[in-house]
Parts: structure tokens; sequence; C-alpha cells
């Protein structure tokens, strides 16, 4: 029976044995298939990923290589960068504009020269008092000048300016007010950094202060903007805020567009003790006595209508848009202790005007264009920013179909591989007798 037993349990032994190894190489082919698939799928993602590389670097080659422009000497490398870019503006484009409504004179060279009156500034209104204070810095009129062709259009003021208001203190400023027109969109970008402010309403406290002196120029007040305003033109092919705004475009029929876009500006005030003065403390609610750093960030959509009317030569431009957005205030005391007001909504506005005299080679004319934040609902206090620009503006374009083409093979930007370009006009043959 001893045997028996002993041989029955070497066999179940046995068999265990046996479904264990079933088991584990069951377990084994699995892992070695999941790792076949992982390979595979791996070698296939990489052919693939390899396959797209290698396609994006074939359309950069063709995109950036021309094997028109030489590219043997040392010379011929260090042009090549700069060839390849004019032959690319100079390439000829199909343009969808409607030539019986806009003319395109990027072709010519126009030089213009603008004469500039920038405004900035803030409102400070007690809410509670009816009381308001119109900070302005002593600005300046400047003189600048505008170049424009086909490969640049740019403009420039060099620090000629005049103007400034006598007995309103001095003020620092950083001021850029840049308008980039395209053919669909255009955007305003006002970046604004000043450092020392006047009362502009100071006649509204002569009664009640003896000495203006102490309430009309606030050297200690600062303040930083910036804005950016961007309008979707919906009617470009045949309305052209190039044609009042810059000078490459002329608007040769009366048409209008609308448009659609959005806004955001940042504001921030700070004063060295308060932006209420000493003299006029009574004034004003006691609350915003100690206030003296305020930041205002605003963010909305907007949509307007631009229309220009064409008499002759006479272009009249005006353009309006509304924005609708929220607004966020918040405020420091003289303890260094801020505080957030609600959210509260605000409107935004912003308009352009322009007239112009244009013959196609002489021009003058005035544009403007103005900027400002409404708060709808403020509490406490309100704080409303304004930028504005006023352009007084005459220009001649020239015709440098011929000559600009002179001077670019001049430079050797054009025709590199004319030999006409190097040795000059080839002579004509004798007859032979």
């Amino acid at each position: 029976m001893d045997d028996v037993y002993h041989f029955l349990q070497l066999k179940r032994m046995k068999c265990y044995t046996f479904n264990l190894s079933v088991k584990l190489l069951h377990q084994k082919r699995k892992r070695i298939f999941i790792l076949l698939f992982m390979i595979t799928g791996l070698g296939s993602s990489h052919a693939q990923l390899d396959s797209l590389a290698l396609k994006l670097v074939d359309s950069l080659k063709a995109f950036l290589i021309d094997e028109q422009i030489p590219k043997k000497t040392f010379k011929d490398k260090f042009m090549y960068p700069h060839r390849w870019y004019v032959k690319q503006l100079l390439k000829p484009t199909n343009s969808d504009l409607d030539s019986t409504y806009i003319r395109s004179l990027k072709h010519k060279l126009t030089l213009a020269l603008p004469v500039a009156k920038k405004y900035y500034g803030f409102n400070y209104t007690d809410l509670g008092n009816s009381k308001i204070l119109r900070f302005s810095p002593n600005n300046y009129y400047y003189v600048g000048f505008n170049i424009g062709n086909i490969i640049l259009n740019f403009g420039f003021y060099p620090g000629i300016r005049f103007g400034a208001k006598p007995g309103r203190g001095n003020t620092r400023m950083k001021d850029l007010q840049l308008t980039l027109i395209g053919r669909r969109v255009i955007t305003d970008v006002n970046y604004q950094d000043y450092s020392g402010f006047y009362l502009f309403n100071y006649r509204d406290y002569s009664a009640t202060v003896p000495d203006m002196n102490t309430i009309l120029i606030r050297p200690d007040i600062s303040s930083f903007f910036f804005g950016v305003n961007t309008m979707f033109v919906f009617n470009y092919k045949k309305y052209s805020l190039r044609g009042s705004f810059s000078f490459t475009d002329i608007q040769r029929k009366s048409v209008g567009s609308f448009m659609a876009g959005l806004y955001h500006s940042y504001f921030l005030g700070t004063s060295d003790s308060s932006f209420i003065p000493l003299a006029l403390r009574n004034e004003f609610s006691p609350e915003l006595r100690t206030i003296n750093r305020i930041s205002i960030y605003t963010l909305g959509l907007s949509a307007g209508y631009g229309y220009s009317f064409v008499y002759k030569k006479i272009i009249l431009t005006a353009a309006f848009n509304i924005g609708a957005g929220a607004q966020i205030n918040n405020y420091e005391t003289n303890d260094k202790v801020g505080h957030a007001l609600p959210i509260n909504a605000s409107l935004h506005l912003n308009s352009k005007a322009a007239i112009r005299y244009d013959n196609y080679r002489f021009f003058v004319g005035l544009m403007s264009n103005y900027s400002n934040n409404y708060a709808l609902s403020p509490r406490l206090f309100n704080t409303e920013t304004y930028t504005a620009r006023l352009v007084l503006f005459c220009g001649y374009r020239f015709n440098i179909k011929q000559n600009g083409r002179k001077v670019l093979r001049t430079l050797g930007l054009v025709d590199y591989n004319n030999p006409v370009n190097k040795k000059g006009p080839a002579k004509k043959a004798r007859p032979s007798k």
C-alpha cells in the first residue's frame, strides 16, 4: 500500500510540474508576443516620424533653396539670404483687391513729414462728493519723418520737439502710439510711461486755494499704460484704412465697412503720498484721501463701422468702434494695504478721423485718433484713462520703378546672373565687310 501511495504522489507531482511548465510557457509566449508587438509598433511609429521629418526638411529646402541664386563664392553665400529676401518681396502676387476702389502705390518711394501732438492723461473722480481731478503731462509737439517703399514702411521721431507749457512742470516720458494697418486687420498699440503731471482743471479749485502752485504741479505722480485694440475689416477688398491713415494706398471711390475685434488694456498710477493734494483733502471723501496706487485691468470685444468719402482728390474718413467688457480695479493706501473693488462692466471707445488731399504724387492732410475706457458701475471712485494723437502731415511720392531697380542692381541684390550687370551693356558687333 505504501508503494502505491508513493507512486500516486509522484504522479501528481509530475502532473503539477507539467501544468506549471505549460502555464509558464504560455506566459512567456504572451510576453514575447507583447514585446514583438511593441517593437513592431515603435518601429512603425518611428518610421512615420522619420517620414514626416523628411517631408518637412524637403519642404523647407524647396522653400529656402533657390537654384537661380548663385552660391559658389564666399560673397555669393554672404549675399544669398539678402537676395532671397528681396526676390520674395519682388515676386508678383495675385491681389484680390478691387482696383476700381483701391489703388496701391507701394512701388513708389514715399517721403512724408508729420508733426504730431500726443495727448495722454487720467481722471480721478470722487463719486460721493462729485469731485474730479484731471491729471495731464506737460507734453510737446514732435516733428518726425516717414519713409515707405516696396520693402519697408516706417516712421520715426528723432527728438525734435517744441510747445511745452511754461509753469506746468517737467514730464519724463516714454510714449509709443503705433498703428499697424494691414489689408484685413488693423491694430492700435499704445504704450505710455510718464512721470510728472499737473492738474489740468486747477481752475475748478482756484476759489478755495490761495496758492495754486501747491496743487498745480505734481512731479510725484507716475503712470504706466499699455493697451492693444485689434479690428478685423470685413469689406477689405474695397475699403482701405491704409488709404486714410498711411501713405501706401489711395481710396478711389466712397465706400464703408463693418469691423469687429477685441481690446485689452492695463493702467497703473502711483504717487508718493496721495493723488489728492494736501490743500484739497477736505474737498474729498475720507476713504480717498490716502489712496496712492491704482491699477485697472480691462478686456472686452468691440464692433464698429468705418466710411471713406471721396470727392475728386479729397478723401474724408471716419471710423468708430465701441466695445463692451469687464474691468478690475485694485488700489493701495499709504499703509501699504491693498484693496480690490468688485468687477464691473465697462465700455471702450476707439475713434479715428482723417482728411487728405492726394493727387498720387503730392499729399497733405490731418489725421487723429482717440481711445478711452468708461466704467459703467464704479464703486467708491472712478478712474478713466485716455490716449489721443493729432498729426499734420505732407509728403511726396517718387517714381522709382527704374531708378529703384538700378539701386538694387548696384547693391547686387537683383540681376546677379546677368553679365550686363558686371561688364556693362554688350557692344554691337560690326558687320563684316
